[in-house]
């Protein structure tokens, strides 16, 4: 799942569609050359000719690091290379004798299938997260939000991985709107989250749970490590100064109730346990953090 915003992954999706249908004309190209004898064009023999084809050129010029650290967009560019390597080797070859050597054409032609799949399943993650990310937030959006939580689940229940999830709300939200407008009120929402996504590890997730609510699960996180991060978080978001549309400047904090997945009971009581939380901690000060573990039932 990629933390992108839609229109972010939307032109992505666009540019890859462009990718193909240029690659597609690009292998047409040298094809021809290949068969028919006819001159290719010189950048096609040139040692970095993949940073040359229309593909190379808008590849290498993007610095979005949520893409540069994605396996399957580093994938894209070793594969990328490979094949214009074979390619500059078959029409050098070609301008001295019709190439003869099926094996290495073959190894081509496999390359550039290689390459669109490749992109085309790039493209497939892309298009669901465009359907499962928030379009305010950019946070995951609830629909996928059990699925994850249970594939998180069966991994406590098979070994000694551990899972921590965490409630968060925001606290007097609707005196935000109140005061100052629903636009002002989704400004607040979009850079605290923000700051979230930007701070939680690649593998961490944020689930918008409705409204100013959402989930955050952590990973290989046990309660105590789990602690520390989400502390981290909430000063965080204390700490910081949204300039509205307004230009008003505004404050929130958060409140956070979370627990430890458990291999004995179902991911719906961890959720519910982690909501029991978020509700102490918000009855009892607001912007604070509460584990369930330390809840006393007995003395509420």
């Amino acid at each position: 799942m990629f933390r992108l915003g839609h229109e972010k992954i939307k032109y992505i999706i666009e540019q890859l569609d462009r990718a193909v249908e240029n690659h597609q004309m690009w292998f047409q190209n040298v094809n021809r050359s290949l068969a028919c004898n006819v001159p290719c064009k010189p950048e096609d023999l040139m040692p970095d000719a993949h940073r040359n084809c229309e593909f190379g050129k808008w590849y290498y010029r993007l610095d979005d690091e949520v893409l540069l650290r994605h396996d399957g967009f580093n994938a894209i560019e070793k594969e990328h290379h490979h094949m214009h390597e074979l390619a500059t080797a078959l029409l050098t070859e070609s301008q001295q004798a019709p190439v003869s050597n099926i094996d290495k054409y073959d190894q081509f032609s496999r390359s550039v299938e290689h390459l669109r799949m490749q992109i085309m399943s790039l493209q497939r993650e892309l298009q669901d997260s465009l359907f499962n990310v928030d379009t305010l937030t950019s946070a995951r959006t609830r629909s996928g939000m059990l699925t994850e939580l249970r594939r998180q689940h069966e991994l406590v229940k098979r070994s000694a991985f551990t899972c921590s999830i965490a409630m968060m709300d925001f606290d007097h939200f609707k005196n935000i709107n109140d005061s100052h407008g629903h636009q002002e009120g989704d400004m607040v929402l979009k850079t605290a989250i923000r700051y979230i996504l930007d701070s939680i590890r690649p593998f961490d997730m944020l689930f918008r749970y409705g409204g100013e609510e959402f989930l955050l699960c952590l990973p290989g996180t046990d309660l105590v490590t789990a602690n520390f991060a989400i502390e981290r978080l909430r000063i965080g978001i204390e700490n910081l100064t949204i300039s509205g549309i307004t230009k008003a400047e505004m404050r929130v904090t958060a409140s956070f109730g979370m627990t430890a997945l458990s291999n004995e009971i179902f991911i719906e009581e961890s959720i519910h346990r982690a909501d029991q939380a978020l509700y102490h901690a918000k009855t009892t000060g607001r912007n604070r953090l509460i584990a369930w573990e330390n809840l006393d039932f007995d003395n509420p």
